[in-house]
């Protein structure tokens, strides 16, 4: 299509503001139409009683030189390197994430080691001599990493997150989210060592000084710096479409005109306002996960950038310390920690009465000797509805049925990790989105 004169932006995270800063750069005149009162997205943060939080921890990192120079340049350079720590509660002990080959070998012991070891080989051999394929996530990691160390790790922490046994998760998620195999790339290390370290394991991450949310921040400012619109509370109603164009966009009650439309909404509402196959929507669905926010009578609780808690009976599934991403995230006296919770919206976890979840989780905190009892001096909490796509074992039919279905507009483009169904890291999102302004703005 040729350069577009307007734009609607459907969304107003990381995604969208990318594209619509980098069109209205172009001289496309751009409205974003985001349905939360601030703009950020997931990468947004909160205050709360002096304290700042991001909705959960989002860092930066990239091995493209030139993403790093775009973040550097709209922040003007606002960026704190801070080495990444971390560490995963497995049987009673944390281990480090991942797993180092003196703290593997001293935390499992020689039985389960030797254990572990057999397994790892017996699964070695069997691959090398079958040709199947891999369906789900268990296939995936028991094929390549044995039985054992799949029943110690995956199995808890990835259905604790997906909420779904993982014969069912699919092996693409797998695929595709190499970073959370390091655990089992490290075990590998520590039982046949190369000199090859994990390839996706980042010690160190890019990290504004005044939380993530200054990137959303700053995008919208600029955006409207060139003369585009950055509408918060604003949320999309439907959309009018005449054949094979997107005509009209209705948010907050107003029509307006479209000439082109890029959206980072959820794939199922944008299908069902745009009649892609039901049963191709019922689907896709995403994972919701609830943030709370802990502000602690400590100075500090660790020196970690993440806790991972795969067990099943502790509520929450990770958690970090914002002042160990950069102090001016701490509150004035004290500290903070956020937890997070994977959960579906509308079930017991994402209903739960915060005070009463509170309660709980310092109690669990205090249990597993983070805090000492009556340090919790009080939260905050929030949700969010459509965090994360859930990749089951068959999605890739029906993701393509709609898909394909919207592609048949010739003025729609989907874009982000909510808006075309990926799981990305954040500068994969960002690299997208760049890629998108430049191709419709050429």
């Amino acid at each position: 299509m040729a350069k577009p004169k307007t734009a609607l932006i459907l969304g107003g995270g990381l995604a969208g503001l990318t594209c619509a800063y980098e069109l209205a750069r172009a001289g496309v005149a751009v409205t974003v139409l985001e349905k939360e009162a601030t703009v950020g997205g997931l990468a947004r943060n909160f205050q709360h009683d002096g304290g700042k939080f991001d909705l959960g921890g989002h860092r930066f990192f990239t091995d493209q030189p030139e993403l790093l120079a775009w973040l550097r340049e709209l922040l003007a350079d606002d960026l704190l390197e801070v080495p990444r720590k971390s560490r995963i509660r497995l049987h009673g002990r944390y281990f480090d994430y991942p797993l180092r080959a003196i703290n593997a070998l001293s935390g499992f012991g020689l039985r389960e080691t030797a254990r572990i070891l057999a397994d790892f080989s017996l699964a070695a051999m069997q691959r090398a001599l079958s040709g199947a394929q891999d369906l789900s996530l268990e296939d995936w990691v028991t094929r390549r990493f044995g039985r054992r160390l799949y029943e110690i790790y995956f199995q808890p922490y990835s259905q604790k997150t997906w909420g779904l046994p993982c014969d069912q998760i699919s092996a693409v998620w797998a695929a595709q989210r190499i970073q959370l195999l390091g655990l089992a790339d490290a075990v590998r290390q520590a039982l046949a060592p190369t000199r090859r370290a994990p390839k996706t394991y980042a010690e160190k991450f890019w990290y504004p000084t005044q939380g993530i949310g200054v990137i959303g921040e700053t995008l919208a400012a600029k955006i409207e710096q060139l003369g585009g619109r950055v509408l918060t509370a604003t949320p999309v109603q439907r959309l009018v479409a005449h054949r094979d164009r997107i005509v009209e966009v209705v948010a907050a009650g107003e029509a307006r005109a479209a000439e082109l439309v890029i959206s980072t909404m959820p794939l199922p509402v944008l299908g069902g306002w745009l009649g892609a196959p039901a049963a191709a929507l019922a689907r896709l669905r995403y994972r919701a996960v609830r943030c709370l926010y802990l502000l602690l009578d400590r100075e500090r609780v660790t020196d970690d950038t993440w806790l991972y808690f795969p067990e099943a009976e502790l509520p929450f599934g990770r958690s970090h310390e914002p002042r160990n991403w950069a102090p001016a995230l701490a509150p004035p006296t004290g500290t903070s920690l956020v937890l997070e919770f994977f959960c579906n919206e509308g079930d017991e976890l994402w209903s739960r009465d915060e005070d009463e979840l509170a309660t709980r989780c310092a109690a669990d905190l205090t249990r597993l000797g983070l805090i000492e009892h009556g340090e919790m001096r009080g939260h905050h909490g929030a949700r969010v509805a459509d965090a994360y796509p859930v990749f089951t074992v068959g999605f890739q039919r029906p993701l393509k049925a709609v898909s394909d279905h919207l592609a048949s507009f010739a003025n729609l483009r989907v874009l982000g990790r909510t808006g075309a169904y990926r799981y990305d890291n954040m500068d994969q999102v960002i690299d997208a989105a760049l890629v998108l302004a430049r191709e419709v703005a050429r």
